[in-house]
């Protein structure tokens, strides 16, 4: 008997503590973040804390109003299909099961079963994706490596135009979440599919990135998506805009792909037709579109400042792996677009290895120093180079 009043008792307080909640995603439209608040001990006081759009729920309660919720969605899930429909086209029903998968999945929101029950909602138009939209985002706020959240975030921009999309601050939650969470792949997958299906954001994005490794030194989550994003700009032709002093004459900013030849002992004028006459001598370039050659001289210079960077923080951290393979991706994709364009091959999709192996890099003075400066890295990176590049050195 004492047990049946005391499951009673932590039923209706478990009501309530939902209902408190419930009653703030109703007060509060501009909820920012959720978090879990250590406190072992109920100090006969509302465990939900709203600051500022803020929302908190003491640690002391969680795992019951967990369970409560757990148990009320999971026998929902149990009706036959008939009753499952009835309560999804029923509002307050649905409100219902709403209150609870809003508990449930701040708390664990690893749960397949509760977001497939939030988009049967949607398609319902229980929920609205705007407000949903936001709850994912609230959600990313305390498990930003919660894949389920990324994947409904998709699966509710599949409803909209990429037009209506305000693709910068959906950047801006990856940022977010890689930021809290180091390596957190879920985060920079969904930073790529923004890439692939947003508008051109190549040019903050390669500013965002370079800022990011900066911060953080040995996330190579973002060195990979830097690699990314690099052979997405080759792919389309990108370049900067004319306005900003890329217009193909002195003025562009092409100084780190100057120092980089330089440092492998080839002198030459940071000007667009000095650099393309030390890396492409033997090419027609009538034949190569304008911009194409813009493109090739900007990401170059990218990449160049990329190898640089790696240098810099090696010097300054010490040696890391990631310092050293995001320098080995950056002098392939330098040396592979020279290979292409030198081959007549104008197309942006990655250059197959046969293809270097069947160039003659003693032919090209640029890659022939580069092999001569880069045998002094070690058996190693001596080892890396063959495979990857086909330079041919001596077995150790």
């Amino acid at each position: 008997m004492e047990m049946e009043e005391e499951r009673n008792e932590k039923k209706v307080l478990c009501e309530k503590i939902i209902r408190d909640i419930n009653a703030v995603f109703l007060k509060d439209q501009d909820l920012a973040s959720f978090e879990i608040i250590p406190k072992e001990t109920n100090c006969n006081k509302s465990p939900v804390v709203h600051v500022e759009h803020n929302l908190g729920l003491e640690s002391w309660c969680a795992q019951h109003v967990y369970d409560h919720a757990h148990r009320t969605l999971i026998s929902h899930r149990r009706q036959t299909s008939a009753q499952q429909l009835r309560a999804l086209q029923q509002q307050q029903q649905s409100d219902t099961l709403a209150k609870y998968l809003n508990v449930a999945l701040l708390i664990n929101p690893d749960v397949t079963t509760f977001w497939h029950i939030r988009r049967q909602l949607v398609q319902k138009n229980r929920l609205s994706i705007n407000k949903e939209l936001q709850f994912s985002a609230l959600v990313l706020s305390i498990k930003p490596k919660s894949n389920e959240a990324f994947a409904y975030r998709r699966w509710l921009y599949s409803f909209q135009s990429a037009d209506a999309i305000d693709w910068p601050n959906e950047i801006g939650i990856c940022e977010r979440a890689a930021d809290r969470c180091a390596s957190n792949y879920h985060a920079w997958s969904h930073r790529q599919w923004i890439l692939q299906s947003g508008p051109c954001l190549l040019q903050s994005e390669l500013l965002r990135t370079e800022k990011f490794m900066r911060k953080h030194i040995s996330d190579y989550s973002c060195y990979h998506y830097r690699q990314v994003l690099l052979g997405r700009a080759y792919e389309l032709n990108f370049a900067l805009p004319n306005d900003s002093g890329a217009s193909g004459g002195s003025s562009w900013p092409l100084a780190s792909l100057q120092l980089l030849l330089a440092n492998y002992g080839l002198k030459c004028e940071p000007k667009a037709e000095d650099l393309l006459q030390v890396l492409l001598p033997d090419v027609d370039r009538s034949a190569i579109s304008s911009q194409r050659l813009r493109s090739f001289l900007y990401c170059c210079n990218v990449a160049a400042s990329d190898m640089r960077l790696c240098v810099e923080q090696r010097l300054m951290y010490g040696p890391r792996d990631c310092f050293e393979l995001h320098r080995r991706a950056a002098l392939k994709f330098i040396v592979e677009q020279c290979v292409r364009l030198q081959m007549g091959l104008v197309s942006g999709q990655p250059l197959p290895t046969v293809h270097l192996g069947t160039f003659d890099v003693e032919k090209l003075p640029f890659l022939d120093a580069v092999r001569r400066e880069e045998s002094s890295l070690g058996g190693k990176h001596r080892r890396w180079c063959n495979l990857h590049l086909s330079f041919g050195y001596r077995a150790d």
